[in-house]
């Protein structure tokens, strides 16, 4: 899944937040998961004891749908279920699959003959084009004083190698002794003279200074030269290490720093030497290459031709790119694996049963994800012509938790509900399903956002399980043993009967209403509940607020958290009250009431109207986020 600060966050609560409100959580290809277990780091999922009768579909499946495709789907998934082969295939033979690399041609190529085998259609469609092409080579890291000792790090992707020294080819070792960063003019003097050929260690967190001091450390870095800089790859408690990269680079200009991202814990213990007098030298060889490109690069599609509607579509999705600091198994090999299973499972079950799909099936595997949704962009922006025809698109993107639901808007509610009625029946034990009730479909930092902001209804699978999303995600962790075999086998499942229940629909899905109107805006950064900043001209500077109230009360509702003064200010009419707690001059604090007014935001009226559409048309069951109003009503009763 994409990281990128760019994008919105996944909850539409945190969307609601990019209204000004600064959240300490960081967007990540992040997060859709949830533990069961309420977090912590387990155990290498794919060889730990499962009980079969919890986890594993069941292998004499019960009838769960008159139709006999959906039950020759769930008869051929319990016969012989080849996720597990194809997430091997991809995670394990292929490995890691930088967009612009050799492993994700060789991983396109493999799709491609992989669809073709199951009687679907299938090409690369090239969509761009990068300037460079990077290679990543063989790496190595070690404390040589006071005495050695082996360091894990990483580099991320399209940064140099080290040239090694006295004339060693690229991607030799290279020694030199480690000083902290400094951090004024007299640090700077003072270290100078040992610049030459040192690692520069540079803390979590860290804020360089600026201005003319800063290029001053930088034109001193470079004149001397410096080997490299070590950056911390984490918090001191934190082994994680992340990859990430920039891929726009200019053939003509390629960096030359080395940079690496030592594990967290092992960069404090050596700041700790360092500032406490001792000599520590430091050796690393990285065996990166950056050459001139450009480079082509592809997303994978494969069709299922419907029978009525051709021209109509169902997608169904997941990157199959990845980043190279482990082998990509987690984020995305598994929904790479889902997607495709589901295609050969539908693609089986019509050969068994002589049926077609009304509509066309889709089957794309997107290249770019982790750059900015590129891929998916590129394909939208491409196919502009069949956006009208698309009726859904199902991203797989959350990593090995089974999916265990879907958010919909109350117009598309009475009918995902039917769609998914098998799905419910599946019930294997500990992995239920269920539709959310969202006011509009959120936009994910994933490839479904690429269709929705186009128009067209795009989902994003919630999931659920015991695998701890944060470990893996982007990490030196994300390896095929991460992946948690019985979860994928549902899942896939799970794809393949929705996938196929929304191509047999007699109509397309309904768009009314698919994304929520702009949200309110309050106009403040907060620090929990308390306003740290206030914007000019805004809702909360009109009403009063301050930097430093603490807001304790929207409408009567008490507010704790950031999330929830965002989800309050939401609700129901553009007027609220709302109380803030703020200290007097002798540091005593009282409340004050203060009125937040929406009334001239020009959104407002499509809120409004939105609000009395949905009243008029849905009970107040479809409708949970309208609390105001779903308190009135059971008043009145």
């Amino acid at each position: 899944m994409l990281a990128d600060p760019e994008l919105p966050r996944r909850n539409p609560q945190l969307v609601w937040g990019a209204l000004v409100c600064v959240l300490a959580a960081a967007l990540g290809c992040r997060g859709p998961e949830t533990s069961a277990a309420g977090g912590g780091v387990e155990s290498p999922e794919r060889l730990a004891p499962v009980s079969a009768a919890a986890l594993d579909p069941d292998p004499q499946p019960e009838p769960i749908s008159e139709d006999p495709v959906i039950q020759a789907i769930v008869e051929l998934a319990a016969e012989d279920s080849q996720v597990d082969d194809l997430l091997d295939a991809l995670a394990v033979e292929i490995g890691p699959r930088l967009t612009g690399t050799a492993q994700l041609v060789e991983a396109e190529l493999w799709a491609v003959d992989e669809f073709e085998s199951w009687g679907l259609s299938a090409a690369r469609e090239q969509w761009g084009e990068f300037p460079v092409v990077f290679e990543r080579g063989k790496a190595s890291g070690a404390v040589i004083r006071p005495e050695r000792e082996e360091l894990e790090f990483g580099t991320w992707a399209w940064t140099p190698g080290t040239r090694g020294q006295d004339g060693l080819e690229a991607g030799g070792p290279v020694r030199g002794q480690a000083l902290r960063y400094p951090q004024d003019a007299a640090q700077l003097r003072a270290r100078r003279p040992y610049l030459r050929g040192a690692w520069i260690m540079i803390p979590h967190e860290f804020e360089a200074p600026r201005g003319k001091l800063r290029q001053q450390i930088e034109g001193a870095f470079e004149r001397a030269p410096i080997a490299g800089l070590v950056y911390a790859a984490g918090g001191a408690d934190d082994q994680r290490i992340e990859t990430h990269g920039a891929h726009r680079l200019d053939p003509a200009k390629l960096p030359t720093q080395v940079e690496i991202r030592l594990r967290g814990d092992q960069h404090r213990e050596l700041l700790d030497r360092i500032d406490a007098g001792v000599y520590v030298e430091l050796e690393f060889g990285v065996a990166n290459r950056l050459l001139p490109g450009p480079i082509p690069v592809h997303n994978v599609v494969a069709e299922l031709g419907g029978a009525q509607s051709p021209d109509e579509r169902v997608v169904v999705g997941g990157h199959l790119d990845s980043w190279d600091g482990a082998s990509g198994a987690v984020d995305n090999a598994t929904g790479v694996a889902t997607t495709m299973e589901a295609a050969r499972l539908i693609a089986a079950a019509c050969a068994r049963t002589g049926q077609r799909p009304r509509r066309t099936i889709s089957f794309q595997l997107w290249s770019g994800e982790e750059q900015g949704l590129l891929g998916s962009k590129a394909w939208v922006a491409a196919h502009e012509d069949q956006l009208a025809g698309i009726s859904a698109v199902l991203v797989h993107d959350g990593g090995t938790n089974y999916i265990s639901g879907l958010p919909v808007t109350p117009e598309l509610h009475a009918t995902m509900s039917a769609v998914f009625d098998p799905v419910t029946k599946l019930a294997p034990a500990g992995m239920p399903f269920q539709l959310e009730l969202v006011d509009g479909l959120p936009f994910e930092p994933s490839d479904s956002t690429s269709f929705l902001r186009a128009g067209v209804p795009a989902f994003y699978w919630a999931q659920s399980g015991r695998s701890d999303y944060d470990r893996y995600h982007h990490t030196q962790y994300d390896d095929a043993d991460a992946v948690i075999d019985a979860y994928q086998r549902h899942s896939a499942r799970v794809v393949a009967i929705a996938a196929w229940q929304l191509a047999t629909l007699p109509e397309l899905l309904d768009r009314h209403n698919l994304v929520s109107p702009p949200a309110r805006r309050l106009g403040v950064t907060l620090d929990g509940t308390t306003v740290e900043v206030v914007m000019p001209g805004s809702v909360a500077a009109a009403a009063g607020v301050v930097a430093g109230d603490r807001i304790v009360e929207i409408e009567g509702g008490a507010v704790g958290s950031t999330s929830e003064v965002i989800a309050a200010a939401q609700r129901g009419g553009p007027r609220k009250l709302a109380v803030v707690t703020r200290l007097g001059e002798r540091g005593s604090s009282a409340g004050v009431e203060l009125t937040l007014d929406w009334s001239a935001d020009p959104d407002e009226p499509a809120r409004a109207s939105r609000r009395a559409e949905r009243r008029e048309r849905f009970g107040a069951e479809l409708r949970p986020w309208d609390a105001d109003e779903l308190a009135s009503e059971e008043a009145a009763q």
